[in-house]
């Protein structure tokens, strides 16, 4: 006959281990409820400091699984913005809205808001404005006739006025740059070198900036994804830097959709920005 103390001492054992194994199996659980419950506050608490000025999330970190993708929305300096590009070190960025009409009239000067710079789809959500201007001018490209015209390129365009000044006068912008003027360059740099001094071109020269619109190039990589509806407001109307040969004497510019338009047409304004990684 079997001894009982035998079959009591087993039955003991296998009792503790599954106590233990209950133990184990509610700590696991708990532990997965506080770090879900920790990563949701996480991810609330960012958020709400970022709407008061004082904590401005002003740095992209860098990624080591799964870095940014063409599309994805990030939050910077107060705003969202779309990935342009991704890159080793930095990561390419356009702002998800338009710019709109205060933004656009500080930049032009309360003297010059008429209808020459733009039309009446100018208000607080966005503004449409022009390349050129449709009279002469000696700061922008105009056409007065088909002999007599001045042809678009990006340092005479009214969008490098605006999108300038929205730099300058952006004061969480200036967190991420501290623009200060350089006498050895000759030019203005950030002094925190997390933002980008990009090289770019409007089909047939080459600049030098810390902000631009983005090349038609580019919104065809992008397309399928910040191009579309979860772009922002009006993403489909919108300039690109690229420009194509003049016409009976007027520019044509690519907008952000594909289509190639005169300087006569008004579309809305979509800065650029490139931005280290840290």
């Amino acid at each position: 006959m079997p001894k009982k103390n035998g079959f009591i001492a087993v039955s003991v054992i296998y009792s503790f281990f599954l106590v233990f194994l209950m133990i184990m199996l509610a700590n696991a659980t708990k532990n997965a409820q506080t770090r879900s419950l920790l990563t949701t506050m996480k991810d609330d608490i960012k958020a709400n400091l970022n709407m008061d000025s004082g904590f401005i999330v002003t740095n992209v970190p860098k990624k080591k699984e799964n870095d940014y993708q063409v599309g994805e929305e990030i939050n910077l300096v107060g705003e969202s913005w779309l990935v342009v590009e991704n890159k080793t070190d930095t990561i390419v960025l356009i702002l998800k809205r338009a710019l709109n009409n205060t933004e656009i009239t500080e930049a032009l000067g309360l003297e010059q808001t008429n209808t020459h710079y733009f039309n009446s789809a100018c208000n607080e959500t966005s503004c449409k404005v022009r390349m050129c201007l449709t009279e002469y001018s000696n700061n922008y490209c105009f056409v007065e006739s088909s002999s007599n015209f001045y042809p678009y390129d990006w340092d005479n365009s009214i969008a490098k006025r605006i999108i300038e000044n929205w730099l300058d006068n952006n004061a969480n912008l200036q967190k991420i740059c501290r623009l200060q003027y350089d006498e050895t360059l000759n030019r203005r740099v950030c002094t925190k070198n997390t933002l980008i001094w990009m090289n770019f071109q409007n089909s047939a020269k080459e600049y030098h900036g810390y902000i631009r619109i983005p090349t038609k190039e580019e919104a065809e990589i992008g397309k399928n994804t910040w191009v579309k509806n979860n772009g922002g407001y009006l993403a489909t109307e919108a300039w690109t830097l690229s420009s194509e040969s003049p016409v009976a004497g007027a520019s044509r510019i690519y907008d952000i959709g594909g289509n190639l338009l005169t300087n006569e047409e008004v579309k809305t304004i979509r800065p650029v920005i490139e931005v280290q990684k840290n």
